[in-house]
């Protein structure tokens, strides 16, 4: 934990909170800090600044805060926006919970996870994927990289609905990539062409294991998605979304 997060509906009027579960275990038995240690600190969507610990109870299961915001810096901004709409096919649950951490870390802030032929259906009634859990990988992620700016996640059941419906206006102006190993329209080299990738930003989209199936790879390219190759070796998906923002990031953010 680089950043301790706080909600301000945690926060009492003089800006003061106490903790238990997982982020007060932390302070003790990761930290091992003590009354009167000062941690840095920020609201979600909001300011930074830091937090002086105040009480800590004798089991070490709740700690006490008091939140005093960054006077010096009051505009202080979380580190760059990665400018990468990610879209995923729903894979494990396990690599999901990853997955969504990871993304919050790198930046990104719209994450959307889609339905595939090769998704399994019992994939999406996970507890993995409640609001609960999904907020608390993301709250992970940008403990990591000290970001106060919360990603939106969300889910959609259905692909033709999505890549018809809803995919354009996510889209918007920014390039849109379909990762795809097989006979794709881009390969690693043309990310090296200013004039072939552009720089407003990317729409990146990762198919399950096994990859889209032909149907679902036309349907994407029929709604101008350009499928792109970075190289013979087929990677799980947990692999290739880091490849991809660190890819498509440089360029994106140069």
């Amino acid at each position: 934990m680089n950043l301790l997060l706080l909600d301000s509906s945690e926060l009492s009027a003089d800006n003061s909170t106490t903790l238990s579960g997982r982020r007060a275990e932390h302070i003790c038995h990761i930290l091992n800090a003590q009354v009167g240690n000062s941690l840095s600190a920020g609201i979600i969507n909001g300011q930074y600044g830091n937090a002086e610990i105040t009480h800590i109870n004798t089991a070490k299961t709740k700690v006490s805060l008091l939140f005093t915001p960054n006077q010096n810096k009051p505009q202080q901004l979380s580190p760059a926006t990665l400018p990468i709409t990610v879209i995923i096919a729903l894979p494990r649950p396990k690599v999901a919970k990853r997955l969504i951490a990871v993304c919050a870390e790198c930046g990104v802030k719209e994450l959307h996870f889609i339905n595939s032929f090769r998704v399994e259906k019992s994939f999406w009634q996970s507890p993995q994927l409640n609001a609960e859990n999904i907020h608390e990988q993301l709250l992970l992620g940008l403990e990591q990289s000290k970001d106060t700016t919360l990603p939106v996640v969300s889910l959609h059941s259905k692909f033709k609905p999505f890549v018809e419906d809803k995919l354009t206006a996510i889209r918007g102006n920014k390039d849109c990539f379909v990762a795809h190993p097989y006979n794709a329209d881009l390969t690693l080299n043309h990310l090296n062409d200013r004039s072939t990738i552009g720089t407003s930003g990317h729409v990146v989209i990762i198919g399950p294991e096994g990859g889209f199936i032909p149907y679902e790879v036309a349907l994407l390219q029929k709604n101008t998605c350009q499928t792109l190759s970075i190289g013979p070796r087929i990677y799980r998906v947990e692999t290739v979304v880091p490849m991809l923002l660190a890819l498509l990031g440089n360029r994106a953010i140069s």
